[in-house]
């Protein structure tokens, strides 16, 4: 996308530039006519004609093998050859003055310098083939060719760097740099840099880093980096960065960060998260981690981490963790932890999880887990496969091992009790004769 629009942008500028400069090896074989009038003391007065250089006023048609000037320099058309040329002070051409280095002011249609340093104005394009240091300002294009760009560049279309860019680019179309971009840049389409990105980005459709990016970003349509992000990054549709994340990611869509987030990640679907997460994240349909998570998760259908979580979850329908949930979990329909939950968890339906439930659980539905410690309240039932310690209130409360504590329901069953079982119907494995079987009460306390 940058090479692309480096091109049109070069291939631009070169059209609004009316170059016909010979190549150097043909220019050795002539010798440039210098004839001039020179109403001069020295090398200090005014100079008509094609003079090798002046201190003061020069006045040409053409340049041609000019080697300095001093002063001012007027011109009438493109220069033929002017490669050595140095301009101290102000260079105006009708077409566009042209020098190896200008100091000071350049005004015309085309400004073409090998350096530049100071204003520089073309009504059609400002093109610099090495380094700019100073304010450039092109009708169609300002473009630093070869080198750096450093200052103020402002292209109609477009403002372009094959090197590194520091100040402030705006370009009407878009704003490139294939080196590292520093300051403000504002792209009307988009905004490119092939190095880091630092300082404030705005592109219409897009802001583009392909290395890393610092400070505030903005796209109209997404935001986007090949490497880290640091600070505050603003995509209508996405914000998307390939590596690590510190700060805020907001993405109308989504908001997708490939390695680590240190902060908040906001997407209007979605907010995806491949690497580890410390700080908030929340997405209109899903927050989504595949690492472990620390923070605020808010997912609008499901929250779901691959790997521990510790803080708040919510998910409308589910939260989902693949590993260890420590802090608070909230879930529509279900809570679920493939290893431990040590906190609370609340859901309309389910609570699971699969090695230990320590602290509170609230289930519509049912809670489950090999271990169930304390405080455990269940719609429908409760099922701990190996222990309860605590107290359970169900319906239904199914204790497949060893009950330390109370457990309240319609039908309460313990294969192992030592404790209390009120309801309609207990039953304790590890009683004797009738006392296995007993309505309202039946206890254990061995």
């Amino acid at each position: 996308m940058s090479k692309t629009s480096i091109s049109c942008a070069v291939i631009l500028a070169a059209l609004a530039l009316p170059h016909t400069a010979p190549a150097q090896d043909e220019w050795r074989r002539r010798r440039p006519s210098h004839r001039a009038l020179n109403v001069a003391v020295g090398d200090y007065g005014i100079s008509v004609g094609n003079s090798r250089g002046i201190n003061g006023l020069r006045i040409n048609f053409r340049d041609d093998d000019l080697r300095w000037v001093n002063g001012i320099n007027l011109t009438f058309w493109k220069a033929r050859d002017n490669y050595d040329a140095v301009i101290n002070g102000l260079a105006v051409g009708l077409v566009g003055p042209q020098a190896g280095e200008i100091n000071g002011i350049a005004l015309g249609l085309g400004v073409e310098a090998e350096r530049l340093n100071g204003l520089s104005v073309g009504a059609l394009a400002s093109v610099v083939t090495q380094s700019l240091h100073g304010v450039a300002v092109g009708g169609l294009a300002t473009v630093a060719a070869e080198g750096d760009l450093t200052g103020i560049a402002v292209g109609g279309l477009a403002t372009v760097t094959n090197g590194d860019m520091a100040g402030i680019g705006v370009g009407g179309l878009a704003t490139v740099s294939n080196g590292s971009l520093r300051g403000l840049a504002v792209g009307g389409l988009a905004t490119v840099s092939n190095g880091d990105l630092h300082g404030i980005n705005v592109g219409g459709l897009a802001a583009v880093s392909n290395g890393n990016m610092h400070g505030m970003g903005v796209g109209g349509l997404a935001l986007v980096t090949e490497g880290d992000m640091a600070g505050v990054g603003l995509g209508g549709l996405a914000t998307v960065a390939d590596g690590s994340l510190h700060g805020i990611g907001v993405g109308g869509l989504a908001s997708v960060i490939g390695e680590d987030l240190a902060g908040l990640s906001v997407g209007g679907l979605a907010s995806v998260v491949t690497g580890a997460t410390i700080g908030a994240s929340v997405g209109g349909l899903a927050t989504v981690h595949n690492r472990d998570a620390e923070g605020l998760y808010l997912g609008g259908l499901a929250t779901v981490v691959n790997g521990s979580a510790a803080g708040l979850l919510v998910g409308g329908l589910a939260s989902v963790v693949n590993g260890d949930m420590t802090g608070m979990g909230i879930g529509g329909l279900a809570v679920v932890a493939s290893r431990r939950i040590r906190g609370i968890a609340l859901s309309a339906g389910a609570v699971h999880a699969e090695g230990l439930m320590q602290g509170v659980a609230v289930g519509g539905y049912k809670v489950e887990s090999r271990r169930l410690e304390g405080l455990i309240i269940a719609g429908i039932r409760t099922k701990a496969r190996r222990s309860l310690t605590g107290f359970a209130i169900a319906g239904y409360n199914n204790i497949q091992g060893v009950q330390h504590g109370l457990t309240i329901g319609l039908y309460n069953r313990a294969r192992e009790l030592h404790g209390v079982q009120v309801g309609l119907l207990n039953y304790a494995g590890n009683n004797e004769g009738v006392w296995r079987w007993l309505p309202l009460v039946n206890a254990h306390l061995n």
